[in-house]
């Protein structure tokens, strides 16, 4: 009996490492990077650890002038309260707040990586709205749903499809973005472009460093520079990002930043919110443009824990962020 406890126990104690990156969203798909197309990097992952000081809140003022008046400095009692908060839990987190009107930003630890969830479909996404806008791919082009592509956690398509079914590009991202699908992303992986091409695309345009080890792995910072140029093609009229944003309004569990937000009477919140939320056994994350009247900003948060406190921590420091959004505002009155 004792030498089979003990070998229960090593099984388990084997197992464990695999399990990391499991859960319930975008790593379930993310594992479908083939031999050879994926990072295969360890880098990231010393970097994912907790934190084990406190980090420093850093204000980045724009070089442009925009023509919209901003504060000499942001009152200090904002950034305190909002640093307080990330400092008081005992997960790593990491901020980046952009005025995506001024480019006026707020930061904390926005170079740690941290495990990525399915926040990487948007940026990823990208890649493809670049390849339908240059021609390489239409939306009526099709993809074979195989038994190959199929994924767990989050996936809706094999509800929805027999395999041997063709199913659109417009299909894809529709299922990719409003039900963050975890099939859709492995067909996309499998036929548009790999793990490896997508974080060379990244790398090259922004430079920044969206990795592969065992899940997905990135840092505040390239996730706002992705989604800046979102917001930018979406404000000038671009068919395409008008209609991925259209599609991140109903994007599901809106419920992080968003719900961190004012709310009407009836408990609604007051403003549209662009978003991408992911979650895993290592990560509770969520990305946002939120629209506050002619002042739209994006805001991203990473943790490197699940649980249901994450949500309200999100909510908190959303709360929070908002209300040093209307101070900086309030300066262009």
């Amino acid at each position: 009996m004792l030498r089979r406890i003990l070998l229960l126990l090593l099984t388990i104690a084997m197992l464990v490492p695999f399990a990391a990156c499991g859960g319930t969203e975008a790593e379930q798909s993310d594992s479908l990077v083939e031999s050879g197309t994926g990072i295969g990097s360890q880098a990231g992952t010393e970097d994912a650890v907790s934190n084990t000081e406190p980090s420093v809140l850093a204000t980045v003022y724009p070089t442009v002038d925009t023509g919209i008046k901003l504060p000499d400095m942001i009152e200090q009692s904002y950034l305190d309260t909002i640093k307080a908060t990330l400092d008081s839990k005992p997960y790593a987190s990491a901020l980046y707040y952009v005025d995506l009107e001024t480019g006026l930003s707020v930061c904390y630890n926005s170079e740690r990586m941290f495990g990525g969830a399915s926040l990487i479909k948007a940026p990823y996404i990208m890649t493809v709205f670049e390849d339908l806008r240059n021609g390489k791919l239409s939306y009526e082009d099709t993809i074979t749903y195989t038994a190959g592509v199929k994924r767990g956690g989050t996936t809706k398509i094999p509800q929805d499809f027999k395999f041997g079914d063709e199913i659109t590009i417009r299909q894809l991202l529709e299922y990719l973005i409003w039900y963050s699908d975890n099939t859709a992303f492995s067909m996309f992986l499998h036929n548009v472009h790999s793990y490896d091409a997508f974080a060379r695309w990244a790398k090259a345009r922004y430079g920044t460093t969206f990795t592969y080890s065992g899940c997905s792995w990135l840092n505040a910072k390239g996730v706002a520079e992705c989604w800046k140029e979102i917001y930018e093609h979406y404000k000038n009229g671009d068919e395409h990002y008008q209609w991925f944003v259209s599609l991140l309004l109903e994007a599901n569990e809106n419920k992080f930043i968003r719900d961190g937000l004012p709310k009407d009477a009836n408990g609604e919140c007051l403003y549209k919110v662009a978003h991408k939320y992911g979650m895993d056994i290592n990560a509770s994350n969520d990305a946002a443009i939120v629209f506050y009247e002619d002042r739209p900003y994006f805001l991203v948060l990473l943790t490197d824990y699940i649980g249901y406190n994450t949500r309200s921590f999100m909510n908190e420091v959303s709360s929070e962020v908002f209300a040093m959004h209307e101070h900086i505002c309030s300066f262009d009155d």
